[in-house]
């Protein structure tokens, strides 16, 4: 196959044993191509840069600081890739909210080589991906009803406030927000400082998990 028409994928794990496990289920595919892989997520920036990488495959959770460095990269205007995440994650709101804080998609660790190529090809074509067991687990959860307590802790909310919110749990930076609602990004700051004075929200893996137990994701 033309290495032009294979899918460019760079690995990030600072195990380099599960670096190299990747790297031989993915050699099962022809169209795949692991043209690089990294320990950290700074190298991993740097790499995705420079190979173009389209899928960029990590287990680093979302909120660290290495996983929050990594989604920035994703949803970042100057780089074009897709973000496949690795998770032991159970929780429907934890696997949901992998894809607001700017994953494509996931994949539990207990996923085999077809599910791991099936993820990739599905990511680097743009579309969602999530692994059949939780899948599962979101549509359970999407089945229970939404706490009245929750419901009511965004109900507290103005509706410029709620588009802030939402905004925030998506990756926007405080003038992107302001862009989209055609207001200052130091107004948007000023709704951001109401909405953790009214619900104790501080920082966006708090604004992530409200949005994801809503049913907000949509919400863009």
């Amino acid at each position: 196959m033309n290495s032009a028409e294979q899918i460019r994928v760079v690995i990030v794990d600072e195990h380099a044993l599960v670096r190299a496990g990747l790297r031989a289920l993915l050699a099962g595919a022809p169209e795949v191509n692991v043209v690089a892989d990294a320990a950290d997520a700074s190298e991993a920036v740097a790499l995705v840069r420079q190979t173009q990488a389209q899928v960029l495959i990590t287990d680093r959770p979302l909120g660290d600081e290495d996983g929050q460095a990594i989604a920035e990269l994703v949803t970042s205007a100057m780089i074009h890739t897709n973000l496949l995440v690795l998770t032991s994650a159970s929780s429907p709101t934890t696997l949901e909210s992998l894809l607001i804080a700017g994953a494509r998609g996931y994949l539990t660790r207990t996923a085999g080589e077809n599910e791991l190529i099936e993820a990739v090809r599905t990511v680097a074509r743009g579309a969602q991906y999530r692994c059949p067991a939780g899948a599962a687990r979101v549509s359970d959860a999407a089945r229970i009803p939404v706490a009245d307590g929750e419901r009511r802790q965004f109900e507290r909310l103005t509706e410029r406030e709620r588009e802030v919110l939402i905004g925030t749990a998506h990756g926007y930076t405080a003038p992107e927000i302001g862009s989209r609602l055609s207001i200052s990004a130091k107004t948007v700051d000023t709704y951001k400082q109401r909405i953790q004075e009214k619900l104790g929200l501080h920082h966006r893996s708090d604004y992530v998990r409200l949005v994801v137990k809503l049913r907000l994701m949509e919400a863009r």
